[in-house]
């Protein structure tokens, strides 16, 4: 009770005590003292190790929300913490509060690994359409401290959040090109080259990536399997079971255990495939975000595998070689894209009703085979009673090449850019754009007829 209490309220006393010294995306925070800087990109990532006990504190870049707290704070929980093999499953306790319009989910849990117990604790802070997380880890109460002065350190402007899709592929610019072909996915050019030597094909069940002699199955999100599995089997065994089993014998199988946060899901083995009789080795590693992402790897020998990836966190970039080329016939018809959710605002002191936000927000692009275009963009939001609209429309001509749409008459009636790509899901595919002179504004649109 002590530690959730105690680091809880830090989110509300870090706007009178903190020293604006760092910037982190919409952040700025202030430098752990005796932390090392393990990574600045795709996250903040600072670790202290003394001996055989260490503390680690992540803060990730703020994104739009999934438009309900509880649902993001659920997402941060399973990429972050969730990890059976070392005793962390649900959280011990979960704590809701609220404070100038955003809603704090807490919630930690206690686990043990090589016999060593250690604390973990997920932060989310919700507020409109953005969200953003901090996470914890540590092996001893004496750096309780240095978590609540991290935390404490934090601090959000909102001015720098830009709208954006929920949804935000890393962008690459490696493509150089594409090859026609027919798929069931329904996309033309099913076949993409990258500058590196990989090439990424279509099937039915997964993209398939190769180079060299190794391949790589980017299994799509399937949610009925996500939820078919049972809460006593971990993740990799279960999609081990799905994925790998079926096409390969293998043996001397590992599984990771290292003490990493997000949770590493890998397992690895030398193999023969089935169906050939011939020798490889084979990996799992499964990725999160909106659902399952299993990856599969198949190379001649560990020496091959290990040369690509030679940490299991490595794998995780190669769910960009999910894109491929549009062309016009692709994008005509409607598209949409959504958001929004709702907060009650409870106490957490006194238990008493405080009130509730809500918000929601619609694009809707529509292409048509003459080569004109209509869009329109409509948002609601509501504060304790109070509620405000906003929307635009947009009309005009568009053109395609492989990597890009261009909309004329868009904002202040000026012709605007997107870089754009396909990305295949099962069953279909999505239009990923984002604006080419204002990387901020991107858009995930699902075809609706």
């Amino acid at each position: 009770m002590k530690i959730r209490f105690t680091i809880f309220c830090c989110f509300f006393a870090g706007a009178l005590l903190a020293q604006q010294t760092n910037q982190f995306d919409i952040f700025s925070y202030t430098v752990p003292a005796g932390f090392k800087l393990i990574e600045k990109k795709e996250k903040l990532f600072f670790q202290k190790n003394e001996g055989k006990d260490y503390c680690q504190l992540v803060l990730y870049p703020a994104v739009a929300s999934q438009g309900d707290a509880e649902k993001d704070f659920r997402y941060y929980w399973d990429f972050f913490a969730r990890n059976a093999a070392q005793g962390v499953n649900e959280p011990d306790e979960i704590v809701k509060d609220s404070t100038d319009g955003w809603a704090l989910h807490f919630g930690a849990a206690k686990g043990k690994y090589n016999k060593q117990p250690f604390a973990i604790t997920v932060s989310t802070m919700y507020k409109d359409e953005m969200v953003y997380c901090i996470a914890t880890v540590f092996t001893k109460k004496e750096y309780m401290q240095l978590v609540e002065d991290f935390i404490r350190g934090v601090l959000p402007d909102e001015k720098k959040f830009v709208r954006t899709s929920t949804q935000q592929p890393v962008e690459n610019s490696n493509v150089i090109t594409n090859t026609n072909s027919s798929s069931s996915t329904g996309i033309t050019k099913s076949t993409t080259n990258f500058d590196d030597g990989w090439t990424a094909t279509l099937t039915n069940e997964y993209v398939k990536l190769s180079k060299a002699g190794t391949e790589l199955h980017l299994h799509y999100i399937d949610k009925a399997l996500d939820d078919a599995r049972p809460n006593t089997i971990d993740a990799p065994e279960y999609y081990w079971s799905k994925y790998v089993e079926p096409y390969f014998t293998v043996s001397n199988l590992q599984k990771w255990a290292g003490v990493q946060y997000p949770v590493i899901y890998h397992m690895q083995a030398d193999a023969v495939d089935k169906k050939t009789g011939k020798a490889c080795f084979v990996a799992i590693k499964i990725v999160y975000g909106g659902g399952a992402r299993p990856i599969v790897v198949i190379a001649p020998d560990k020496n091959s595998y290990l040369q690509y990836f030679p940490h299991p966190n490595d794998i995780d970039p190669m769910l960009d070689a999910n894109r491929f080329a549009v062309t016009a016939n692709d994008i005509t018809g409607t598209w949409k894209g959504s958001g929004g959710g709702g907060v009650e605002y409870y106490n957490a002191y006194s238990g008493t009703y405080a009130g509730m936000s809500a918000v929601s927000s619609t694009d809707e692009f529509i292409f048509n085979s003459n080569g004109t275009y209509s869009s329109t963009y409509r948002s609601a939001s509501m504060n304790n009673g109070g509620a405000q609209f906003g929307g635009q429309d947009f009309k005009g001509n568009f053109s395609v090449t492989d990597w890009s749409i261009t909309a004329s008459n868009r904002f202040a009636g000026k012709t605007t850019t997107y870089n754009a790509q396909l990305i295949a899901v099962k069953n279909g595919y999505l239009l990923y754009m984002v604006d080419a002179a204002n990387p901020s504004m991107k858009y995930t649109l699902f075809k609706t007829k």
